[in-house]
């Protein structure tokens, strides 16, 4: 674009002031701003279109006019063969195959107010490439926004009016979100409280992209529906919704808290995706992906949270959450408590505290009587029939998360991780009630199991029939 500055308009009409949205339907202003911009371009134009909220309808007075220029490149539309180059002496700029991509920023009156309009000039070619990539603003998720075209030579037209622009899907950035970790972990070490919230946030919009594969595929216009879109997504680790929130600095939280929701984040995500080891391997190699299932990522990522957990003080957020629709993740607002543990007993060696940081109830936590490596068993029952379908294990996490969600949320003693029920095979858990034994030791699971509960595919675990004998059968 030529460095002259553009003239002023004060043509065109507009929603009175004060109405809300202000769109410039100002068929004067733009028509004249893809004139001038046509008479300033550093070649020849080739097509303009508006984009942005005024494009999607959505502009208020104080919105932004955006403008793509599409200048000509050494293609002829049409033909794939470059242009004929110039007889001897004529007039007209020279054209060739070096990308071109400029911008440019104009203050102009309109109706006694000055407009931003921001103007993208880029050959046509390259724009064309761009619309290949994915939206940096879109947390990975594939776009299709609205588009209008204001100007186009002819013999262009057909080939750029388009009512909308559509850009891919991120890939699954699954290496980059681990190394995110990382780095959210070291600034933890180090005691970086910049650091953890910088990276934290980087974390979180990264996620989107790797949870995408076990998702259905949803499409974004603009930046804020992305955002609502990536803390929608139906198939996510408990807690996503908050922990998204707090890593991207829209909920509060120290550092502490900060960083341990990365580590939530990252730690639900992965056993999520275990199933499309196929995709992370085109994308982050073989050895990454075998990492994945074989355990040595969970290993990994079990290096890095507890790096996170260290000294690390517990969340005392309390802030409401919104009502979840269905099928989608969200916690509800319970008590934050300090890490909490069943109190010494007289008379006795005091009994086993909780593992990990927990934000479990203490008044629950007291009542709780551990294994020495902090677990409680849990027996799963159909809510309907009574019938027993398995025994797994609970911490006080794992507890807190089957209160506060409404999902089965156990401990895997051989992977070392929580995992919720049914968040791969589809086999949920519907969390009905739980009951606590006298001596605090086993839980009572009441739900509305989906499907089968035994990962053998039986509706329950106990299948196996032993023989039983007695004194009276014997005579």
């Amino acid at each position: 674009m030529g460095p002259a500055p553009l003239p002023e308009t004060g043509g065109g009409s507009r929603s009175p002031r004060g109405a809300g949205r202000a769109e410039l339907e100002l068929p004067g202003f733009l028509d004249e701003w893809a004139a001038r911009l046509r008479q300033t371009a550093d070649g020849p134009v080739v097509g303009i279109l508006l984009r942005g909220s005024h494009a999607r309808r959505a502009a208020t007075e104080h919105s932004d006019v955006d403008v793509d220029v599409l200048l000509a490149d050494d293609e002829r539309p049409g033909t794939g063969e470059p242009p004929a180059a110039p007889a001897p002496g004529a007039a007209g700029p020279a054209v060739d195959s070096t990308p071109y991509a400029a911008r440019r920023a104009y203050l102009a009156e309109f109706d006694g107010r000055l407009v931003h309009v921001s103007v993208a000039a880029r050959d046509v070619r390259s724009w064309v490439r761009r619309l290949g990539q994915p939206a940096d603003w879109a947390f990975g998720l594939p776009v299709t926004a609205p588009a209008r075209l204001l100007w186009a030579a002819p013999e262009w037209r057909r080939r750029i009016d388009l009512p909308v622009l559509c850009q891919p899907a991120d890939e699954p950035r699954l290496e980059e979100l681990i190394a995110t970790l990382g780095k959210v972990a070291g600034a933890r070490w180090a005691g970086d409280a910049v650091g953890v919230r910088l990276a934290a946030a980087d974390l979180a919009r990264l996620c989107p992209s790797v949870l995408r594969l076990a998702n259905p595929t949803v499409r974004v216009v603009s930046r804020r529906a992305a955002l609502a879109a990536a803390l929608d997504l139906p198939v996510a680790p408990p807690g996503y919704r908050e922990d998204m929130l707090r890593c991207l600095g829209l909920r509060p939280g120290d550092p502490a808290e900060v960083g341990a929701a990365a580590g939530r984040l990252v730690t639900g995500i992965v056993p999520l995706i275990r199933p499309y080891a196929g995709e992370i391997a085109a994308v982050g190699g073989a050895d990454l992906a075998a990492a994945l299932v074989d355990g040595r990522l969970d290993r990994y990522l079990g290096q890095l949270t507890r790096a996170l957990g260290r000294s690390a003080p517990a969340s005392r957020d309390t802030s409401a959450v919104p009502v979840p629709r269905a099928g989608e993740w969200s916690t509800v607002p319970a008590s934050d408590a300090p890490v909490t543990g069943a109190p010494a007993t007289s008379g006795g060696p005091p009994a086993p505290g909780p593992a990990r940081p927990s934000r479990l109830d203490p008044a629950v936590a007291a009542r709780l009587r551990r294994t020495p490596d902090g677990l409680v068993a849990a027996v799963v029952r159909a809510h309907d029939t009574g019938e027993v379908l398995m025994v797994a294990w609970m911490d006080d996490e794992a507890l807190h998360r089957t209160l506060t969600t409404g999902r089965a949320t156990y401990w895997s003693r051989s992977r070392q991780e929580y995992w919720v029920k049914g968040a791969t095979s589809g086999h949920h858990q519907h969390v009905r009630s739980v009951a606590l034994d006298c001596d605090g030791d086993a839980l009572l699971v009441s739900v509305d199991q989906v499907g089968a509960a035994c990962h053998t595919g039986h509706r329950t675990c106990f299948f196996t029939e032993l023989p039983v004998s007695s004194p009276e059968t014997a005579s």
